[in-house]
């Protein structure tokens, strides 16, 4: 059964709910051959993707003009998120293991962090992008270690830290915005010995045909 999860920060979402059932049937519809493809629910740091090569939880979809190009330079507009750096990783896509097709994050130490990779037509969703977002910190020990995502907390791991910000920096925007229940909680230990895991929502952002 579809959830609907409640506003955070005290913003009343009942306007909201007919969005997120409307964008949650048009992600769970598989009639089509080219439907956008919600069974990779990960990234994955190695192909053939498997449970053991799990990394980030797929946290935020882009759609309607949701290219991963337009995904990318919507993004930096409007987050300033210039930095590239970053590992590859690798998304599922019907029956595929592919690598992301661009990284953004907010700078090279303690920073926000999202990959991205851009998915073919949808009958419904039209052009969409699939993204995994968090919040990480930089760790010099154990070395080598890197960055390493925010453990779970009070505030929600590094990955809930990075997609909400990304919904807030949308929504304020004026981009509509919607979450679906994927369910994607599995821990995931980082390079430092702490876990981190999502709490199962996952994003929905429209993006527009022009630049907003």
């Amino acid at each position: 059964m579809l959830q609907v999860r409640p506003y955070a920060r005290g913003v009343s979402r009942l306007l909201g709910v007919a969005a997120v059932l409307a964008s949650a049937s048009l992600l769970l519809a598989t009639s089509a051959p080219a439907h956008f493809d919600t069974a990779g629910r990960f990234t994955h740091v190695a192909c053939p993707g498997s449970p053991a090569t799990r990394s980030d939880p797929v946290n935020v979809v882009f759609h309607h003009w949701g290219t991963w190009g337009r995904a990318e330079s919507q993004l930096v507009a409007h987050t300033g998120w210039a930095a590239a750096s970053g590992t590859t990783q690798h998304f599922l896509d019907h029956g595929g293991c592919f690598p992301q097709h661009t990284q953004r994050a907010s700078g090279e130490g303690s920073r926000f962090h999202v990959r991205i990779r851009g998915q073919h037509w949808d009958g419904g969703l039209g052009w969409a992008a699939a993204a995994a977002a968090h919040h990480e910190d930089l760790v010099l020990f154990p070395f080598p270690c890197g960055h390493a995502v925010d453990a779970n907390g009070a505030e929600g791991s590094g990955f809930d830290q990075g997609r909400d910000e990304l919904e807030a920096r949308f929504r304020d925007a004026g981009h509509e915005t919607s979450r679906v229940w994927w369910g994607n909680t599995q821990s995931i230990r980082q390079c430092d010995g702490d876990y981190a895991a999502s709490d199962g929502w996952t994003l929905l952002v429209r993006l527009h045909q022009v630049n907003h």
